[in-house]
């Protein structure tokens, strides 16, 4: 067995509240949900040094959202583009996600 390491941190009461909220609701001590949180950081921060530029998943939403907005935009159906926004915005309400004032059909960045 790998030695641990043991951590100390501060937060703020919200923080702290929320963490031991969501360990309960996860029926974990504080101590694992807190190490899993630090664990999946670790590794995704490694993953990313470890992956070509190319393979970033960051990358490559812009680069989706982008490509997809100007095949929107050339569409002979000039109401395409403008529709999926507005579906866009309908799923990001559904989901309980903050609707950007900015959306709509007046830029074609993404």
């Amino acid at each position: 067995m790998t030695r641990q390491d043991r951590l100390q941190a501060f937060v703020s009461l919200p923080v702290g509240n929320w963490v031991r909220q969501s360990a309960a609701d996860q029926g974990e001590s504080v101590s694992v949900f807190i190490r899993d949180l630090i664990v999946a950081a670790w590794h995704r921060d490694n993953a990313a040094k470890d992956r070509p530029v190319a393979l970033d998943p960051a990358r490559q939403n812009v680069f989706i959202s982008v490509a997809l907005d100007a095949l929107l935009a050339g569409h002979p159906d000039a109401s395409l583009r403008d529709r999926t926004h507005e579906a866009y915005r309908r799923r990001l309400e559904r989901l309980g996600l903050a609707v950007s004032t900015q959306m709509g059909g007046n830029s074609h960045e993404a």
